[in-house]
């Protein structure tokens, strides 16, 4: 049976806590990757920060919440036949919405040389043994609702394998 070790990635990119957001956008974007760990500098793992983190350091002078209002009618279409609202029909709950005011804040605005990683980043990684079995690796991510998880022995980092690696075994084994 396959394990974590068998398809992760051992050339981990990684930053450390003290690394500016321009400095991460870059890596991201040259590196064509979405999310990296966070690392201090004694190079133990200290969270994780995406692409995500980045947009809602943008958006996080410029959110207003949604009215209910603008909820009353996305349910509309799917109403099942005793008139019942669908709660799997939506795809986020009102009270995690926003509306972002064009014009408020632009990233030129926005003070990327003097954020820090640690500022934004998730504090908490989503960490797997090397040894578990793609199967098992699957649900966690499913469970998660994570895209990436860390392969972390002995509490040290030693590689990262991803949804789509997964997908890369499924592909493989469905060929033949």
């Amino acid at each position: 049976m396959r394990t974590v070790r068998d398809i992760m990635q051992t050339d981990v990119i990684a930053v450390r806590q003290n690394t500016t957001v321009r400095e991460l956008i870059q890596i991201l974007d040259e590196e064509g990757i979405s999310g990296l760990p966070v690392l201090d500098s004694a190079g133990k793992v200290r969270g994780v920060v995406s692409r995500t983190d980045v947009i809602r350091l943008a958006a996080r002078d410029s959110e207003v919440p949604v009215a209910e209002a603008f909820w009353e009618g996305l349910g509309q279409y799917d109403r099942s036949p005793d008139g019942e609202d669908d709660p799997d029909a939506y795809f986020l709950a009102p009270e995690s919405a926003v509306m972002l005011i064009p014009g408020s804040t632009t990233f030129e605005q926005l003070s990327l040389e003097e954020t820090l990683v640690e500022e934004i980043m998730t504090p908490v990684a989503f960490t797997v043994d090397p040894e578990m079995l793609i199967w098992e690796l699957a649900k966690f991510l499913v469970t998660g609702r994570i895209h990436r998880a860390l392969a972390v022995d002995d509490g040290r980092l030693v590689g990262i394998v991803t949804a789509f690696d997964v997908l890369r075994v499924v592909a493989g084994d469905a060929e033949g």
